[in-house]
């Protein structure tokens, strides 16, 4: 029988246990390592602790600093509470043309319009409108048909004499050439005719005019009289060639000479009934013919001309309960005491301007309208100022549709060339002297007395008193400012 020891069995019986679990105790790092782990403060699990703290530590840096910049010391709170250094704002001097706009605003309208009414002879027809043959903005000319009124037309010629009388055949005067001059200029000859006289010719003219636009022209005298006295004429001509005839043939066959003699009698007679009926006739030819009625045709002493406005197909002429424009056809709408206005040729710009912008213009200066309706431009010029009126006049062909409104005219009030500085270096002294602050450098400023010019757009043209006072390129002082902080 073995003799067991006390201080043997425990650690006999400890490994046992280990066996029984698969660990080894005699080796407890091998055992460690052979189950996964790192025993503490091991050299392993230093070498891996040691990145991790440095990073750490960077990230409280960063940290540190960011919240340390949100802090300012009492000794940078105090210095960013003084004010700081103050310096001169200054702008350069220039020697240049300085130019002077002004702008006004200025109504567009015919100085005297030409009222065209209806007919005068309309046989006890109504005044209506039965035709309308222009538009408000056209541009017309000679033997243009304007419009019809209760079928009778109203004809457009150009000429200085209005009509004042009804133009007939056989009549002659200063009407009548200008009647001539616009029959031949709208393509319609007046064959033969003398200038200023109302023959056939002219007759004939008129009766192609009022045909080619679709009217019956009226006559004057009697055309079935002027056909009777033509067939007198004929057998006229018949009678003295049938006495003729016999003259001759008697004088062939010798016969006697009473008969020679009553031959020759009747010759002579024959001769006379023609001349006294083609004397007839040609009376008759120069009272008969187209005419035109008082009305049919209306005179204007600037062509082509410009229709300001013209009533609605339908409306009533003569009347002076309003005025109608545009065309439409409809009943009888507006009533008007003219069928149409034309311009006058003589179109005007009158506008208002600050008393101190009319003082700078005068007659003769040009200047551009602008239609804010249309978008057109033309030229102006200025006619008169008349304190804080200006008015100007078209400088060429006036656009059509600016007659009635309100445009913009730009004018250049002056050139001036001089020294040119902003209006904010502009002092005045206690003795009303003018002038400006130079600065000469190290903070150091000099006076320079000067005359003042014209402004414009916040620089004004100066003079100095004295000669070499002021050179291109000074810097003349507008105002003190703060320094700026670095």
């Amino acid at each position: 029988m073995a003799l067991i020891n006390d201080n043997d069995a425990e650690p006999r019986q400890t490994a046992e246990l280990d066996e029984a679990d698969g660990d080894v105790v005699g080796d407890a790092s091998g055992a460690a390592r052979r189950r996964g782990r790192r025993l503490p403060g091991s050299p392993e699990r230093r070498s891996r602790a040691l990145p991790v703290m440095v990073g750490l530590a960077l990230v409280l840096g960063v940290a540190a600093g960011i919240v340390a910049r949100g802090f300012i010391s009492p000794a940078q709170v105090a210095a960013n509470a003084k004010a700081p250094k103050a310096s001169l704002i200054t702008a350069r001097v220039r020697f240049g043309v300085l130019s002077v706009p002004v702008n006004i605003r200025a109504n567009v309208g015919d100085g005297n319009p030409v009222q065209v009414g209806a007919p005068s002879d309309l046989n006890g027809s109504l005044p209506v409108v039965t035709s309308v043959n222009v538009r408000p903005g056209q541009r017309v000319g000679q033997g243009q048909l304007l419009l019809t009124v209760a079928e009778r037309p109203v004809f457009l010629f150009g000429g200085a004499i209005p009509v004042f009388r009804e133009m007939s055949p056989g009549m002659h005067g200063a009407d009548i050439a200008e009647l001539q001059t616009g029959l031949q200029a709208a393509g319609y000859g007046v064959g033969s005719d003398a200038s200023g006289v109302y023959g056939p010719g002219t007759a004939a003219a008129v009766a192609a005019l009022y045909k080619a636009h679709g009217v019956t022209p009226v006559y004057a005298g009697s055309r079935s009289a002027l056909s009777h006295l033509s067939n007198h004429v004929h057998a006229a001509m018949r009678a003295l060639s049938s006495a003729q005839a016999k003259l001759k043939a008697d004088q062939n066959s010798n016969a006697g000479k009473s008969v020679i003699a009553a031959d020759q009698a009747a010759v002579t007679q024959a001769e006379k009934q023609l001349a006294s009926a083609e004397r007839a006739l040609a009376r008759a030819q120069k009272t008969t013919g187209a005419q035109i009625p008082m009305g049919e045709v209306v005179f204007v002493a600037h062509l082509p001309a410009r229709v300001l406005s013209v009533d609605k197909l339908g409306a009533t002429v003569g009347s002076s309960s309003g005025s109608g424009s545009g065309q439409g056809p409809g009943p009888v709408r507006g009533k008007s005491s003219s069928a149409v206005q034309l311009g006058s040729g003589k179109v005007s710009l009158t506008g208002f301007a600050p008393i101190t912008q009319a003082r700078l213009l005068r007659p003769g200066m040009t200047g551009t309208a602008f239609s804010d309706v249309s978008g057109v431009r033309f030229a102006t010029r200025v006619i008169s100022v008349h304190g804080s009126q200006i008015v100007l006049v078209p400088g060429g062909r006036v656009p059509s549709g600016v007659v009635g409104q309100n445009v913009e005219v730009t004018m250049t009030a002056s050139r001036v060339r001089s020294f040119i500085v902003p209006v904010a270096a502009i002092s005045t002294a206690a003795s009303n002297q003018t002038f400006v602050t130079l600065s000469v450098g190290g903070g150091r400023t000099r006076a320079v007395l000067v005359r003042l010019g014209v402004s414009s757009g916040g620089l004004q043209a100066v003079t100095p008193v004295h000669s070499g006072g002021l050179r291109p390129g000074d810097l003349v002082v507008l105002g003190i400012g703060a320094a700026k902080q670095h």
